[in-house]
């Protein structure tokens, strides 16, 4: 190795979607005070993990953090780059590499999703070379979305076979299946005899960036369940509608969910001999949300008597049920109205998709909204960035802001949600900038303290592991455990919907709830218990205890031993008698706790954010003074408060009101045109 020069150099790597960029100094061949100057990518934890190895190893490589290998990789590339400058070395920029022709196929760790919760799963690729060309990439096989990971896959294949390049940056609303496709075009490329360097060496020409004009109706600033619905409304009303969203794949809350959509006194519900009202939909609704403060009635009972037209909507677009369930084994929520879509969130953006291009809609991805045009106090369009750097002037009679919440900001999560220190894990799409908007515009914002979420047991560094069944999952319940919370207090049944735990559990002030279960319900589920007992949760305390005495598991978790005990008394109690007297649980899953002992932890599961605009009925937004604001709308979960709150409903009830809403917004400016 050529000796090193004392100086202060400036590293980079490629990092999932931006280079992480590290500045240093190099004095007597060590590696001194490194620092990330820029990385702007979601993997901040991972990247601090690995600048405090280099910091205390004052080495150009560090080891690689589990579950981040394309930050590690770029960390180490970047460390590299610094080690090169100060040796002297002239960096690689040869383009030229010989290939063997023929279809190799390889296999790579990717994206996955199990109950609607990150995971990992595997990419299946067939790469073919050609006289020293990629000439085709097949992915035959993959776990990741078709409307995220498919959509990717396509663009990249374009990309880099049309540039015979790997210079092409990773699909920003599919970064981890990008990734996985990039790592396994490199490894065919090797298994053909070649350099992966060579082809990322050879640089993409540069867009000279244009400004352009455009025009429209209705200006829809999401492509998820609102977006789209207004879309197809808004030409089914006869005016024009553009559908404008950053992500160049339709990653969004809609194509994640589990694919439930509420309605009552629907024709599905009447073919399959469900006997319902939007009148006692409403009434269950109130049940669950009638002390809620921030909840309106009004926009309650509007939701409950649009279900049924929306679901119809929903079937004229294409949309097939394979089921209408309940989502809860008791009431308010035993009705049946789930209505189930085969394939999950992923067939409903299909459908969507499809209608919209049969329907005329102007659909724009990878167009990133900057702000809004305001002229005397009216929305009269929007400024936007292309991905390839054009910007965009676009007027519209109407702006509809359904952009999501502001998940995707662990700034804003942290300043909006102050209390909510423990969370595990966010599965939602919105960067705030929907928020943004509204301030632009001078709107109305009704805080609502907590995010949409659970306390239930998962772990974030799980990946592949997965248990047989989740304590207070809402979509893969274990009844077979007791759930109490930080105060050893058993708070509802345990096969109510895991909301009714959420909202106590909360209103008592705590941050995690925990289940806890004898070795009878431990040799029934040995996969939730094996991970329990050997994985961490993110603020690296062990997921979950076995222990002889309950005492000793109290001691785990900082429970009060003699609550706690008390409560497992009175639980067990109950068991034998085979009724639950205290909430009526099922007795089918009443198992007595004995030991050994266990008790797992459940941490905040979060969703999506509740605090957002306040609309009215028409999903115009209003401002200080309740007044709508001209041209501005909003729907979905950047504009749910008067109908959400801490006790769930259920699954399918964000889906619903993000499609009745943003119809709303078309027919009322559908309705201004005319």
């Amino acid at each position: 190795m050529s000796e090193l020069k004392d100086g202060k150099y400036i590293g980079k790597g490629k990092g999932f979607k931006h280079d992480i960029v590290i500045q240093a100094e190099v004095k007597d061949g060590k590696l001194v005070n490194p620092e990330i100057i820029d990385e702007k990518d979601r993997t901040e934890k991972s990247a601090n993990t690995l600048l405090d190895e280099a910091k205390s190893t004052s080495k150009f490589e560090v080891d690689a953090v589990s579950g981040a290998s394309i930050t590690s990789k770029a960390f180490n590339e970047a460390l590299e780059d610094i080690r090169r400058q100060a040796s002297g070395e002239k960096a690689d920029t040869n383009t030229e590499t010989t290939l063997k022709d023929g279809t190799y196929t390889v296999d790579v760790k990717s994206f996955k999703e199990n109950q609607g919760l990150p995971g990992t799963g595997k990419l299946t690729m067939k790469v073919t070379f050609d006289n020293n060309k990629i000439s085709d990439i097949e992915v035959p096989e993959y776990t990741d979305s078709p409307v995220i990971g498919g959509m990717a896959f396509n663009l990249l294949k374009n990309r880099i076979i049309d540039n015979q390049s790997m210079d092409v940056d990773a699909i920003s609303s599919a970064t981890v299946s990008s990734n996985a496709y990039f790592e396994g075009v490199n490894q065919a490329i090797e298994q053909a005899g070649g350099d992966p360097k060579a082809f990322a060496n050879r640089k993409l020409e540069k867009h000279v960036p244009e400004n352009i004009e455009l025009h429209t109706d209705l200006a829809i600033i999401g492509d998820g369940m609102a977006g789209f619905s207004a879309a197809i409304e808004a030409r089914d009303q006869g005016i024009k509608a553009m559908l404008i969203d950053a992500g160049e794949t339709y990653s969004n809350s809609t194509a994640r969910a589990q694919g439930f959509v509420m309605g009552a006194d629907t024709d599905e519900q009447k073919r399959r001999g469900i006997n319902d009202s939007s009148e006692h939909f409403y009434e269950d609704l109130m049940k669950v949300y009638g002390d809620e403060p921030k909840v309106e009635p009004k926009m309650l009972k509007l939701l409950a008597d649009k279900s049924a037209s929306y679901i119809k909507f929903l079937e004229d677009i294409g949309m097939e049920w394979s089921n209408v369930v309940n989502i809860a084994p008791k009431e308010p929520r035993l009705t049946k109205r789930a209505h189930t879509i085969k394939g999950m969130g992923t067939t409903l953006m299909g459908v969507f998709a499809k209608a919209a291009k049969e329907k005329g809609v102007d659909v724009k991805l990878g167009v990133k909204v900057d702000e809004l045009i305001i002229k005397d106090g009216k929305v009269i369009g929007l400024k936007a960035t292309a991905i390839n750097g054009d910007k965009l002037t676009i007027y519209a009679k109407g702006v509809l802001v359904a952009a999501g919440s502001y998940t995707a900001s662990p700034e804003m999560v942290k300043k909006m949600n102050p209390r909510m220190k423990n969370i595990e894990v966010i599965v939602g799409n919105g960067d705030g900038s929907s928020i943004r908007f509204f301030n632009q515009a001078k709107a109305q914002i009704v805080s609502v303290p907590y995010l949409q979420f659970m306390y239930y047991y998962y772990g974030a560094s799980w990946g592949d592991r997965f248990p047989e069944a989740i304590p207070e999952s809402p979509t893969l319940p274990n009844y077979d455990v007791l759930s109490v919370d930080g105060g050893g207090h058993r708070l509802a049944s345990e096969d109510d919907f895991t909301f009714e735990f959420t909202k106590r559990c909360w209103d008592n002030g705590y941050q995690e709830g925990y289940a806890i279960y004898g070795q009878k319900v431990a040799d029934k589920y040995p996969n939730m218990t094996d991970i329990g007992l050997t994985t961490k949760t993110a603020q690296g305390k062990p997921f979950g205890y076995k222990e002889n005495t309950i005492e000793d598991l109290a001691k785990d978790v900082g429970i009060d031993p003699e609550e706690l005990k008390k409560t497992v008394d009175r639980y067990n109690e109950l068991c034998e008698k085979g009724e639950d007297e205290d909430f009526g649980k099922n007795p089918k899953n009443m198992i007595k706790i004995e030991a050994p002992y266990y008790i797992l932890r459940m941490p905040e599961i979060c969703t999506d954010g509740y605090t957002g605009a306040k609309i009215n009925e028409h999903a115009q937004v209003l401002d200080i003074n309740d007044n709508p604001i001209p041209g501005l709308y909003a729907a979905g979960s950047c504009a749910d408060s008067a109908v959400m709150g801490i006790d769930y409903y259920g699954d399918g009830m964000s889906l619903l009101n993000c499609g009745v809403f943003g119809r709303e917004a078309a027919k009322d400016l559908a309705d201004k045109i005319k």
